[in-house]
């Protein structure tokens, strides 16, 4: 009987680490096709235009999140359950309801996005010249929410490929065509500028009135770029449904049942998910609003240097340094969108344990998640916190030198805290397994008003400005995680072990970080700033590996197990 529990874990384990492995493997991709993105493109539109960049996506991002972070886990869940019941009826009615259910939403989501762009700016102060951005990003909601049929469904079977390659394509899909879009909308009007001293029939007087007519189209005909890439992943995964359906031919029924299901089991997620998302945009609402608190004659004192070599006009100050933390929230954001992939793929692993009701085989699972969570977490924020200005000049200092100025300590100490971000995150996708979503709820309101209270606070402070957001973060999101920790606790009846997930992966962190701080520096063996830092990074792997094994964070079992997994499939 022990060994059949004990092969039934390891089923669940390696099912689930070789999903993770794959998710994982794309997200990495994924984040680094993002950066490649995001950084030439503000090199290309500023960070003036990459303020009105960052301004859509405060606005989709809420929305975004209530609509693909709701519907797909649901989906994900429920289908979990009907495979392991062997029901292809329900399965395929199921997946008739979800698609119905997330065309309305995204519908409703892209209509939503439009109607909150007046009161965005209104609240946060934000520049009413992002409203083309806000225009060209809508649609991308509804076909997020169409691509998410499909991903939810498929994740439910374990199956990530669709997930994974649609992801892939959307990246490559945004990159391409959103930095042509942008390089040749910016050199058509700075063209024209020259020529004509005319932007788009406006007369500009001085290059610095020409660029701050320039970027809100830049950033506009980049953002098209996305929505593009979102159409494209949605395609995909039509075509890929058509080719591979695992269901036989089996005319779906009852729909408004199963839509019923769906909607019933999301509501607490999207609840969840929307107190998250207010919290969310009043967050960056309110550093928005804190910003425009300081005097000009403050902010140009504290971004001298980088101002100066930006040449930005004094009535874009406010959008300059917004954009410089947009820019810093880039390499903050690499980390967590990485492991996020751990937690997708737990939720229908996590599920499957906790409904057969071993509370052993549930608790090493969930181990197994803060535990990975955690290593890869920390190895990724310390690979960026001690590369940090190595990192923004091999992507900036020859087109924007002055983001390397302003953005070296935002990133190095976002850098830092990641590792609350990643945990939280995996704490709030294990809530959800165990089907207590609205749990989560009371976390989320907590965290966003400290965060929110703290970013007055400190950003309108002269001395803190965009080091007071990497306070106000990590504080809020270490709420997050360990409410949610103890709500993982109380309704599962597991032991979450500290040693083991949390204790010694830091540790390993620690000293990882203080060996390469002596360490590194010393590595200058050629003239190549890429070469030089490729081998910064493969040295601290080099290290943390080593002290992953000594320290017995990791081990061969779990490789045995990814590898077992994929003789298998």
């Amino acid at each position: 009987m022990l060994l059949f529990y004990y092969g039934d874990f390891l089923n669940y384990k390696s099912e689930y680490l070789s999903s993770a492995f794959l998710l994982l493997l794309t997200s990495v991709i994924v984040k680094v096709i993002g950066a490649v993105y995001k950084i030439p493109l503000t090199a290309f539109i500023g960070a003036v235009g990459r303020g009105y960049y960052a301004s859509a996506y405060n606005i989709c991002i809420p929305i975004h999140a209530v609509i693909m972070g709701a519907f797909p886990i649901a989906l994900s869940r429920i289908t979990g359950k009907y495979r392991a019941l062997g029901n292809q009826n329900a399965l395929s009615s199921l997946k008739s309801a979800a698609g119905k259910l997330f065309f309305k939403a995204g519908i409703i989501g892209t209509l939503l996005m439009l109607i909150l762009f007046v009161p965005y700016c209104l609240i946060s102060n934000a520049s009413e010249k992002c409203f083309l951005s806000v225009l060209f990003l809508a649609p991308s909601i509804l076909f997020s929410a169409l691509a998410s049929v499909y991903r939810g469904w498929y994740e439910g079977f374990m199956n990530m490929k669709p997930t994974s390659v649609s992801q892939l394509i959307e990246a490559l899909f945004k990159l391409v065509f959103g930095l042509v879009f942008a390089k040749l909308t910016m050199a058509y009007l700075y063209n024209s500028y020259l020529e004509t001293g005319v932007v788009l029939k406006s007369v500009a007087s001085s290059e610095e009135e020409a660029l701050s007519l320039i970027y809100p189209i830049t950033s506009a005909a980049a953002i098209f770029g996305v929505t593009f890439g979102c159409f494209a992943s949605f395609i995909y995964v039509f075509i890929y449904h058509k080719i591979n359906n695992p269901l036989k031919r089996i005319n779906p029924s009852d729909s408004k049942k199963y839509q019923s299901e769906l909607v019933k089991f999301s509501f607490p997620v999207m609840i969840s998910c929307a107190v998250q998302s207010i919290f969310q945009f009043l967050d960056t609402a309110s550093v928005q609003a804190a910003l425009s608190l300081i005097s000009t004659e403050d902010l140009k004192n504290a971004y001298s240097e980088s101002i100066s070599l930006s040449n930005t006009a004094d009535g874009d100050i406010a959008t300059y340094v917004w954009g410089i933390l947009s820019s810093a929230l880039d390499f903050k954001n690499l980390v967590p969108g990485i492991t996020m992939a751990l937690g997708v793929c737990a939720v229908p692993a996590v599920c499957s344990a906790f409904e057969s009701k071993n509370r052993e085989h549930l608790g090493m699972l969930i181990n197994s998640v803060y535990k990975y969570t955690a290593i890869i977490s920390s190895a990724g924020g310390l690979i960026i916190a001690l590369n940090a200005e190595d990192i923004l000049s091999l992507f900036y200092q020859s087109n924007a030198p002055d983001i390397v100025i302003a953005a070296k300590q935002p990133v190095e100490y976002f850098a830092l805290t990641v590792f609350v971000y990643s945990l939280a995150g995996a704490a709030v996708f294990c809530v959800q397994a165990i089907g207590e979503p609205k749990k989560s709820i009371a976390p989320y309101i907590v965290s966003g008003i400290i965060r929110i209270i703290l970013n007055i606070l400190l950003i309108s402070n002269e001395k803190y400005i965009l080091l007071g957001s990497v306070i106000s973060g990590a504080a809020g999101y270490f709420i997050i995680f360990l409410w949610n920790t103890g709500v993982i606790k109380k309704y599962s009846g597991v032991k979450i072990s500290f040693k083991d997930s949390y204790l010694k992966p830091a540790l390993v962190g620690a000293f990882s970080y203080i060996l390469s701080i002596y360490a590194l520096p010393s590595i200058n063996l050629s003239n190549s700033l890429l070469i030089n830092l490729l081998m910064k990074v493969l040295l601290f792997a080099v290290i943390y590996c080593i002290l992953c094994f000594l320290f017995k964070v990791l081990n061969f079992k779990e490789i045995f197990c990814v590898l077992k997994s994929k003789k298998m499939a």
